[in-house]
């Protein structure tokens, strides 16, 4: 080992320490290692101190040559590096990615590399200049708190948003073999009690107790989560009507009788549990299998019973969600009372960066005058079907702006319910035909996914659009499985790549190969693209030499209330 990694300090470090004391002491607090890769791969640091002490080893033993250093690197991340490697084909081009690496007392450690070519032509690079970076306690901070957005932090189970996604693997996997489930609702009822008469760290104890008891009775792939203060959760696998309730039984009287320790003897433990029975053929998603079980508990608590099966023939209809239903009012009373307005992104043209159009962004002004951005109530407005509402009033302030501004042009999004239906998408066409010699400066934005789900239906709405002089776009294009195919037709002019491939693109060389993938695509339907979210001008720069026609981000301004940025 020692005759591998051996070298001379005139190796190590040519240039000697870092001239500038400051700086190396800076680098220091940092637990940053500069260093310089040479053509055929050796290693020099600038710095024998630094990079002995980020790789706790002895000066003698620093890796000289980058497949010395990969040696410390699983597979996974020695094909990460080297991929990242490989993409330094053009001088300015730079990687950044974070790995793990052995260190020389047996431990493994976090660093970021980043690096950036200086020098060289072809695929040969004769000077990368590079740092390597501790970032252990970053990166276990942020374990911890990717640990805690999917998990409770005092059982140890999970929590309610990630039981909500392994219920969607368990539900189509049920599916896929034809076979029920169940999804228990269990409610400690007594620990309230517990709480005021022994105090909230024995109650906590308890809890903690019986997430370990619910564990060990109901072992992966069955599924527990504490969802709130005396709320549990459980997703049962083959599990049909007939056999819900012995087993349930058989849980209740496990976890009832089981004495879990005090603070002045044993205590026990009370539950009420409701179920739900999911059958493979069910429609209504998790929330309605999640509102249906909630249901089944809350009449087993009204009853005074134990445990209660959800029955379709209850007349009370589930309640889905109590957000959904301010999410509601909001919308309603936002579309009566004029509360609905827009944002304007700038999108410039890539090569001159002039502004070319502007995208227009919903925004909603909620009771206490909070100004809130288009996610959350467009997916409640469409669960509601008033989402081509939403879509009618966007086009009608549009057409306020054209008017106002005569030189610009305004991107819109429409939604797949108004696509679809035949009366909404007449209705908003009637709209568009109403703006007469403006209709052309107006481009119409559907997302990929909605394209992708009926091609038919969105070429339809693209021909009628078109028709009136509108451009038509295939919005967060990458984000779904649209082939080009379906893309020539429906007949876009443009496509709209999506942010997740764009951010970062100067660092991430497979993101590069898969954006001249597209562009090259697109170009040979004569189709125009534009890149979303670009953040800085390493990206920008880039993205104009894989040939992207326009440009969109935070780089060239944020929504803003008016266009030009004149505010109303």
């Amino acid at each position: 080992m020692g005759e591998i990694f051996s070298q001379s300090t005139q190796d190590v470090n040519p240039l000697g320490a870092l001239s500038d004391e400051r700086a190396r002491q800076s680098y220091a607090l940092l637990g940053v290692s500069p260093f310089t890769i040479e053509n055929g791969g050796k290693l020099i640091w600038h710095d024998i101190m630094l990079a002995a002490r980020l790789l706790r080893a002895p000066d003698a033993l620093l890796p000289r040559r980058e497949e010395m250093l990969e040696r410390r690197l699983s597979a996974e991340f020695c094909r990460l590096r080297q991929s990242a490697r490989a993409g330094l084909t053009w001088d300015g081009a730079r990687y950044s990615i974070e790995y793990q690496i052995d260190t020389y007392d047996g431990q493994k450690l976090w660093v970021e590399e980043c690096a950036q070519r200086l020098s060289g032509t072809g695929k040969e690079a004769t000077h990368i200049t590079a740092t390597l970076t501790d970032i252990d306690d970053r990166k276990r901070s942020e374990q911890k708190i990717i640990y805690r957005a999917s998990h409770d932090t005092l059982s140890g189970l999970w929590n309610e948003a990630r039981l909500r996604e392994g219920l969607v693997f368990l539900d189509a996997a049920a599916k896929a073999v034809d076979k029920p489930y169940a999804v228990l609702r269990l409610r400690l009822s007594n620990l309230a009690d517990i709480n005021t008469g022994y105090g909230y760290e024995v109650g906590d104890r308890i809890v903690k107790s019986i997430a370990e008891r619910l564990s060990s009775l109901l072992p992966a792939p069955n599924m527990i989560a504490r969802i709130a203060g005396s709320s549990f959760a459980a997703a049962i696998l083959d599990c049909g009507p007939s056999e819900v309730k012995p087993r349930v039984s058989a849980l209740l009287k496990e976890i009832s009788e089981t004495l879990y320790e005090g603070p002045h003897g044993a205590l026990k433990a009370e539950f009420i549990i409701g179920s739900v029975t999911v059958q493979p053929d069910h429609e209504g998603g998790i929330d309605m299998v999640l509102a249906q079980s909630q249901q089944a508990i809350r009449r087993a608590v009204m009853a005074r019973k134990p445990y209660l099966a959800y029955s379709p023939d209850w007349r009370e209809p589930p309640k889905i969600s109590r957000v959904e239903d301010t999410s509601r009012d909001d919308i309603i009373t936002a579309l009566n009372s004029r509360h609905i307005s827009l944002a304007y992104q700038p999108i410039v043209e890539a090569k001159t960066k002039a502004l070319h159009h502007y995208e227009c962004l919903l925004r909603l002004k909620r009771g206490d005058n909070d100004i809130v951005s288009a996610g959350g109530f467009i997916m409640a407005a469409e669960r509601l079907g008033v989402v081509s509402l939403l879509d009618r009033r966007a086009l009608e302030i549009a057409a306020h702006t054209l008017a106002r501004y005569p030189d610009i042009k305004l991107a819109l999004n429409v939604s797949a319910a108004t696509v679809k239906d035949q009366q909404s998408a007449d209705d908003y066409m009637t709209a568009l035909r109403a703006l007469g010699t403006a209709t052309p400066r107006i481009t119409l934005e559907l997302t990929e996914t909605a394209a992708l789900g009926d091609p038919a239906m969105a070429s339809r709405f693209s021909v009628q659009a078109r028709a009136l002089g509108c451009e038509f776009s295939i919005d967060d294009f990458g984000s779904g499985h649209t082939s080009f195919q379906n893309l020539m037709a429906i007949e876009a002019d443009s496509l709209k790549i999506d942010g997740s491939f764009v951010k970062d693109l100067s660092l991430t060389p497979h993101k590069q190969t898969f954006i001249r993938m597209m562009v090259d695509l697109a170009q040979t339907f004569s189709v125009k693209t534009v890149a979303e979210m670009v953040e800085t001008p390493e990206d920008a720069e880039l993205l104009k030499r894989l040939g992207v026609d326009y440009l969109q981000g935070y780089l060239f301004g944020r929504p803003m209330a008016a266009p030009a940025g004149q505010m109303p």
